[in-house]
């Protein structure tokens, strides 16, 4: 069994549009290195209010991982929506996957049912599963065609 925990906190990433995009690929790129290292797979959807967020692996990794995130400047109201045992990995190929929400992505949120912001206090954690499962297949998508037109 894998250990599943989905949570959202307040964005507090300082900056405009570019200096959040500058922080993210940095948060990304760190969140990668430790969860490799830790054996942690996941998923973040962030946009410039919100982070949603699902972890998975060992069950003691994932809560180190999810005390680490909470006690982070740049996130504020940390809330667990849902913590179990999967029988698999969903993200297992993602040290750690994330998407903005963008207008190439506005398709995926709609069919979710999010036309405006996400309220993450409204969410059930099976929403969240939902959206990143999409949003995963989109952007591996969208990586094969980059590698096929190479």
């Amino acid at each position: 069994m894998i250990h599943q925990l989905v949570y959202y906190s307040r964005n507090t990433v300082p900056g405009g549009d570019r200096a959040m995009l500058t922080n993210m690929r940095e948060i990304l790129s760190a969140s990668q290195r430790n969860n490799g290292r830790d054996g942690v797979t996941g998923f973040l959807i962030f946009d410039s209010q919100w982070f949603v967020q699902i972890l998975e692996g060992e069950r003691a990794r994932v809560t180190e991982t999810y005390n680490r995130i909470a006690r982070d400047p740049r996130h504020a109201g940390a809330t667990i929506l849902n913590v179990r045992d999967v029988a698999a990995r969903l993200f297992p190929n993602w040290t750690m996957g994330g998407a903005m929400r963008t207008p190439d992505v506005q398709e995926i949120y709609l069919g979710h049912g999010f036309g405006g912001p996400i309220d993450p206090t409204r969410l059930k954690s099976d929403q969240v599963v939902g959206l990143a499962l999409d949003l995963q297949a989109f952007e591996e998508s969208r990586r094969q065609g980059r590698r096929l037109a190479s």
